[in-house]
């Protein structure tokens, strides 16, 4: 398990280790030193003092806050691709490249956990820098960043990869036979449409809910917590096997995919609705 777990991360770190790279040298030399060039021995000064004032938590104790509830605010500041691929649950991205100018939106009094994508302590003392000039002062660096998350195993949300023999164990499958026959026996069945809700509104499933792929994540505490759910997009080939990784990734273990999606349902003659 360990092998595959670190074949499928270490892509992930690869690409977020080249754009932290590009960051480095496009933004934190003129951030540290407005002035004249620097040489790296200051520039590596600057940031070990930005980080020695700053407060860091590891991966276990963020763990720890979040199963106890604390009211927290996860600040994810990758690139918006890497945070898409995988995030922790509840996390806001504002990439780093954007930070200054959006987080003014932020409330000053609340507690910010800045999650970067590895332990790279020049990015991170930038957004610590960022946060800090702007006038917050609750906020923490998750130590090692999202791969060291990533890697003590703790809970993320991933997009879902259908080459992902891991993300393919997350899904279970029901047609569009066997799905009617559910429908006619059992009465504790959820059906949620995932697509946009222009198409939703041109035909969908008798007493399906409409809930957007990507909004998927924000209204998990909208489903119902006992019965069976059951996503389908149009032909069954990309959005509702996401929706049924992501709802396994957030601990909703009762979902079904129709495997061959609204297309092969209506061929069939079964009921659709307006």
């Amino acid at each position: 398990m360990n092998k595959t777990h670190n074949k499928n991360t270490r892509p992930l770190i690869i690409g977020s280790l080249l754009i932290l790279a590009i960051f480095l040298i496009t933004y934190l030399r003129f951030s540290f030193s407005p002035g004249p060039p620097d040489t790296a021995g200051q520039l590596q000064n600057e940031i070990n003092s930005t980080l020695g004032k700053a407060t860091k938590i590891s991966p276990s104790q963020l763990a720890q806050k979040i199963t106890a509830k604390e009211s927290l605010n996860l600040i994810d500041v990758r690139e918006a691709g890497d945070y898409a691929q995988e995030h922790l649950p509840d996390s806001t991205n504002i990439p780093l490249s954007t930070l200054k100018n959006s987080i003014s939106v932020l409330e000053k009094n609340k507690t910010y956990v800045l999650i970067d994508a590895t332990a790279s302590l020049a990015t991170t003392a930038y957004g610590v820098k960022t946060f800090s000039e702007a006038g917050f002062s609750h906020v923490v660096y998750l130590e090692g960043g999202f791969a060291a998350w990533k890697d003590s195993y703790n809970q993320t949300i991933s997009a879902g990869n259908p080459n992902s023999f891991s993300d393919q164990s997350k899904v279970s499958y029901i047609t569009s036979e066997k799905l009617k026959a559910m429908l006619e026996k059992e009465k504790n069945v959820t059906l949620i449409d995932v697509r946009k809700n222009s198409d939703y509104v041109q035909g969908h499933l008798k007493g399906a809910l409409n809930i957007f792929l990507e909004d998927l994540e924000s209204k998990r505490e909208t489903l119902p917590a006992s019965g069976k759910i059951v996503l389908y997009d149009a032909d069954g080939s990309g959005a509702a096997f996401q929706a049924a990784v992501r709802l396994f990734d957030m601990g909703v273990f009762n979902a079904y995919t129709l495997s061959d999606g609204l297309a092969t349902w209506q061929s069939k003659k079964f009921e659709v609705v307006k």
